[in-house]
């Protein structure tokens, strides 16, 4: 099966194995069943819909938002008589607007006679934005977050897709093992049947050590293969077959069929940029620069309105007048400023001014050790770089020449097997006419079937070498 650099879609069809019968069962299909099967993968869904759902939820905070609020509501009595008073008010926000809000609100006393007071209608905004590399970053990581979800999928599909074609090479490794211990069998039974030849009586040391040690070979190998069994109906299991609906041996040949040669997969295969430690290190540099850059030490904002019947701006008559209401405030260097104004609408009113100011030592010296943090902690982001470009390289030339040696190795293998195969048909030859025993024609044909298992385990160390190169790098998606 050739692998491919976009190997997984996430949308799995849904797989019956029930179904399906020993001989429509593919190679692909055993892996689509060992991916439904894997709950590392199903929690990693489940974590992707918590990460959109948390989306949501930031983008609900950080979005347009309106409150009621009744303010605090006061009862008591006077000379028997009850009063009720409140100061209820509303606040509409749009954040991406500067903050811009708008406020409504009102003292209302409720006694004999309902009385209205200091009733204001009044827009709030940032002069200066400093709250616009928060509201950013807080979008950012919150997409980041779904999209490390999505990657995670990808990272688990991978991952899984791995130990799948790990378990098939344990297989083959068994069975490679147990290829070895069939020429042992057929060298022993080779020296026994010289032991007969040579007229050894059963009751002699050499005939019954000779005859023990085929005994030994015959119980390791059925023991070998009892356990290749078991492992092979565990497998079986995790690819969602509840039945043994096909055999080891059928699924040998499976193997041998569909598992081809295929391109080794080396850096030079994908983008440098979607290197995954190189890729986390540029977002970290990214967003904590966003974030350092959001934590401003100055403000401003302004505020005007209009407000009714405002107590501080009363005329001589005594009466309250409504005003146009205007106001100031900021902070720097540990310094809190504020300055207002209420400009009576009655003429016989006089204006209200308001001023205020406030400064913190500490909070100018902490500002400036904030200062000094940020640098030393973009000096660490651009060291944190380094080192991935570092590793990077390193990490480039261990898997070309991990490449090399699949290659080299291949090609051992596939001189050995030319070899045996060809030695395998001159045995038969000969054995056909009696010129040669059965365990010296089975001793040639165990070779060429191990070198066979070899090749094949050669391809999945190729598939195995893919999944972990691949496993390095971000998809484009």
């Amino acid at each position: 099966m050739i692998i491919r650099k976009k190997r997984f879609a996430f949308n799995l069809l849904i797989f019956s194995f029930s179904i399906l019968t020993a001989q429509s069962l593919s190679l692909n299909d055993y892996l689509t069943g060992w991916l439904e099967n894997d709950r590392e993968l199903k929690t990693a869904a489940i974590s992707l819909e918590n990460a959109e759902l948390a989306n949501e939820k930031s983008l609900i905070q950080n979005g347009f938002d309106i409150t009621l609020s009744s303010g605090t509501m006061t009862f008591r009595t006077v000379n028997g008589t009850g009063i009720f008073s409140a100061n209820p008010n509303v606040k509409a926000t749009l954040p991406s607007t500067r903050n811009l809000s708008l406020i409504a609100g009102t003292d209302i006393t409720i006694s004999s006679e309902t009385k209205i007071e200091n009733a204001s209608l009044s827009a709030e905004i940032d002069l200066i934005d400093k709250d616009k590399e928060k509201r950013e970053l807080t979008e950012k990581k919150s997409l980041r977050a779904v999209f490390e979800a999505k990657r995670q999928i990808e990272a688990k599909a991978q991952s899984s897709e791995k130990n799948f074609y790990t378990e098939i090479k344990s297989l083959l490794k068994s069975s490679d093992s147990i290829a070895s211990a069939k020429n042992s069998l057929y060298s022993d039974k080779i020296s026994f049947e010289k032991i007969k030849a040579q007229g050894f009586a059963e009751t002699s040391s050499n005939y019954r050590l000779a005859e023990m040690k085929v005994r030994n070979d015959l119980h390791s190998i059925e023991t070998s293969e009892r356990s290749l069994n078991h492992n092979f109906e565990l497998f079986l299991l995790k690819c969602g077959l509840k039945e043994k609906i096909v055999s080891y041996e059928d699924f040998l040949i499976l193997i041998k069929n569909e598992i081809s040669e295929q391109q080794i997969l080396t850096f030079d295969d994908f983008k440098k940029e979607n290197y995954k430690q190189l890729e986390n290190a540029l977002w970290n540099q990214s967003i904590n620069s966003l974030s350092r850059n959001s934590d401003k030490n100055y403000s401003l904002k302004g505020n005007a309105g209009y407000t009714f019947n405002n107590t501080n701006t009363k005329g001589t008559d005594g009466k309250a007048s409504d005003s146009l209401d205007a106001k100031v405030t900021s902070s720097i260097l540990g310094m809190n400023l504020s300055a207002g104004v209420s400009l009576p609408i009655n003429p016989n009113a006089a204006p209200a001014f308001t001023a205020g100011i406030s400064f913190s030592p500490n909070t100018l010296k902490l500002q400036k050790l904030n200062e000094k943090s940020k640098l030393l902690d973009e000096k660490s982001e651009e060291l944190s770089i380094e080192s991935v470009l570092y590793n990077y390289n390193i990490a480039a030339a261990d898997k070309k020449q991990t490449a090399e040696d699949l290659k080299w190795t291949m090609s051992t293998i596939e001189e050995n097997l030319l070899m045996y195969t060809k030695t395998e048909s001159d045995m038969k030859y000969y054995f056909d006419r009696g010129i040669i025993t059965e365990s010296e024609y089975l001793s040639a044909k165990t070779n060429k079937e191990k070198y066979e298992i070899e090749k094949t385990l050669n391809l999945l160390d190729i598939i195995i070498s893919n999944c972990d190169t691949q496993s390095l790098f971000y998809s484009d998606n």
